[in-house]
């Protein structure tokens, strides 16, 4: 029987709570993009995106992850934009489909490998309505263990 993979969790979880709205098609604004200094050398972290509320509930579109990498001096690359986008991590799950509600969700990516020093950008794509202040983004730093 194989031995199971422990997880190691690396420091303390690194969380933002949005203070901003995110527009449909838009990525969030810089003061709640989470900033992630991997100096624990964690390799992956999983991500969870809680009390995200709509004001009418969307049908389709996905809340998705965007990772800038800061330079090795630690100076922030650029922000997002629809013509500079940020590397995409992945879409959070679950996702907007039809007959949903308005309701807080908890959505998650898991297993997203680490870089140095990264930004991380929520963009709200394609969901037709924008997304409340007050959403919360934490992420858990972990490597594999033994």
């Amino acid at each position: 029987m194989p031995t199971p993979l422990l997880r190691d969790v690396i420091g303390s979880n690194v969380v933002v709570t949005a203070a901003n709205a995110v527009a449909n098609n838009a990525y969030a604004n810089a003061a709640d993009k989470l900033t992630i200094n991997n100096t624990g050398l964690a390799l992956l972290a999983d991500f969870r995106l809680t009390s995200a509320t709509f004001a009418t509930a969307p049908v389709g579109g996905a809340l998705q992850l965007f990772a800038v990498d800061r330079d090795f001096s630690g100076n922030a690359g650029p922000t997002p934009s629809a013509t500079m986008p940020g590397r995409l991590v992945g879409s959070f799950s679950p996702y907007a489909a039809a007959s949903n509600t308005a309701t807080s969700w908890v959505m998650s990516l898991n297993s997203v490998p680490l870089s140095a020093y990264t930004d991380y950008w929520l963009m709200n794509n394609g969901t037709a309505y924008s997304l409340n202040s007050g959403w919360v983004l934490t992420a858990q730093l972990w490597s594999p263990g033994t």
